[in-house]
């Protein structure tokens, strides 16, 4: 039987996240795992390399590159409330925030930190079925068992 001492939780600080607890904790509970729990920003960057092509008077880039900081020290705000509010009963669980592409982000997590498990929530709206779902993308990628919780 598998077991599995490091299990990811992708916490994307909506309404889907709470629904994924319940799931992380019993199967961290059932197998004394730790828990990694990471929100990924995307880079602004991104965003002002596609769009803006020329030098621009108001510094778009540098704009840009501030706002994604106050993202980054908003989610580790939100994802410390979070982690205190939801895994008090695993205090010992991580919290991280990280900046870039969703999905390969959450991959590159995984195999730098040994990860055994992800757990994360898989919801479907537009917006997944233009671009399809990082929950997606991530359990065709991942080198681990990937557990998806659909949530309405």
């Amino acid at each position: 039987m598998e077991q599995f001492t490091r299990i990811l939780f992708p916490v994307s600080l909506t309404e889907m996240s709470p629904v994924v607890v319940p799931y992380v904790l019993s199967m961290a509970e059932k197998y004394s795992a730790e828990i990694h729990m990471i929100h990924v920003v995307r880079k602004m960057n991104f965003y002002a390399d596609a769009f803006i092509s020329q030098p621009s008077e108001t510094d778009i880039k540098r704009h840009a590159s501030n706002f994604e900081q106050d993202r980054i020290e908003m989610a580790e705000k939100q994802l410390g409330l979070f982690r205190e509010k939801y895994t008090a009963s695993h205090p010992d669980a991580k919290a991280s925030v990280l900046s870039g592409t969703h999905y390969k982000e959450i991959i590159e997590y995984v195999e730098q930190n040994n990860i055994d498990l992800i757990i994360m929530g898989s919801g479907r709206n537009i917006q997944t079925h233009l671009f399809g779902s990082v929950a997606d993308k991530v359990a065709k990628m991942a080198k681990c068992p990937v557990m998806m919780i659909r949530v309405k």
